[in-house]
Formats: C-alpha cells, structure tokens, sequence
C-alpha cells in the first residue's frame, strides 16, 4: 500500500496487518450514528455494511479525513459544525461507493422552502454564541444532514459551516464598533471559545486583527 492509501471495514471485522516499517496512519472509528443520521431515509435498523477495502486510493477520503486531522490539530476553530459538516460528506460517500447495500439517493430539489430556510437562520441568529451541530440545523429543516447541507447551500450559495462562521464574524464586526466591548468579550459572544483562534479567523477573512480592525473604525 502507497501514500493515501485506505482501509475500509465494517465494524466487528477482525484482521491483522503486518507493517515491515514505522509509517503514520490515521485510524477513524466512525460510529453507527454519523452514517444512520447522514441518511436516515435509507436507514433499515441494521448495521451499514461495507465490502472490505484494502489498500484503494480515494482522494476523497483522504481530503475528508486530512481535513478533520488538521481541523482537531488547530484546535476545532469553528466549532463542531465544521467536523460534522466532513462526517456527514464522509459517511455519505462510503455508503454510495462501498455499501453492500448502496443508499438511493434523491436529486436535491432548488434549494429549501423559504419558510424552513428562515426557521434555520433564526436558529442560527439566536445561536451564534452556542455551539451549533449540523443535525440540530437538518432537524428544523425536516432532511437528513446529507440533503439539508444540499439544498441549504443552493438557497444561500455557501455551506452551513461557511455562512455560520460569516455570521459569527458579522456579529464581531458590531461589537467591536462598542467601546465599552473588549476583543476577548467580542470573541466569545459571536461564538468563539478562544481568542487567539478567532484572531486568526478574523485576520483570515477580513484582512486586519480584530484590534487593528477597531482601530480603523
């Protein structure tokens, strides 16, 4: 097996593997939940089982799985949306190329109905400084995770993850404009747990400190 390289196994399968070198791996247990709530609507009550994988080279699986690996590495910056937002990409992924049993998937539709659409950014409104979960989002909407992410990005044009996270920076951007507010308190009530981390997010996107940022106003 070369650089990239996955294994895909159902749970309770046992193997052994023989490594003749140190070489890095990452080993990603995916529980039962994340791939039942990615797609409930093909959700028969039985374990997912897949035909087992040895060696295969999937870009797709590897993007998915470096970018949790270098998301847990920065310390999860935006928060847990960002991570389910993968898993449910991944779990939907290997059910479509490697399930015994295939999922059926609908074609998503034009984006969502304009009054589930406005239940979930009033959601997310009221929610900004709050931990927000992608199934909590899917749930308002009535979809799986995997259909809501879908026909939300048609209705807006970016992820759930990327339009919480311009909205949290949205909200900094007010509260900075409040002398009384400091960057640390800005960070925290638009949904950011560390400062240093929302610096960087903030540089990211706006071009400027948060600091450097007042200071202009």
């Amino acid at each position: 097996m070369g650089p990239g390289s996955i294994i895909v196994v159902s749970r309770g399968t046992e193997d052994t593997v023989s490594i003749p070198k140190p070489v890095t791996r990452i080993l990603l247990n995916l529980e039962t939940s994340v791939l039942k709530h990615a797609l409930p609507e093909n959700d028969t009550g039985r374990d997912v089982e897949f035909i087992p994988q040895w060696g295969v080279q999937d870009r797709q699986v590897e993007h998915v799985i470096r970018a949790l690996e270098a998301d847990l590495e920065a310390g999860v910056p935006g928060g847990r949306l960002f991570g389910d937002s993968l898993l449910c990409a991944l779990a939907v992924h290997l059910q479509r190329s490697y399930a015994v049993t295939p999922p059926r998937l609908a074609k998503p539709g034009n984006g969502l109905p304009r009054a589930r659409l406005n239940r979930v950014i009033e959601y997310i409104e009221a929610n900004l400084d709050r931990e927000i979960a992608l199934r909590a989002l899917a749930s308002i909407a009535g979809l799986s995770s995997h259909y809501f992410s879908e026909l939300f990005k048609q209705s807006v044009h970016v992820s759930p993850y990327q339009y919480v996270l311009r909205r949290r920076i949205e909200r900094a951007r007010q509260l900075l404009g409040q002398p009384g507010v400091t960057v640390f308190e800005a960070a925290v009530r638009s949904g950011f747990s560390d400062q240093s981390q929302f610096t960087k997010i903030f540089r990211r996107l706006m071009g400027v400190t948060p600091t450097g940022y007042r200071a202009a106003l």
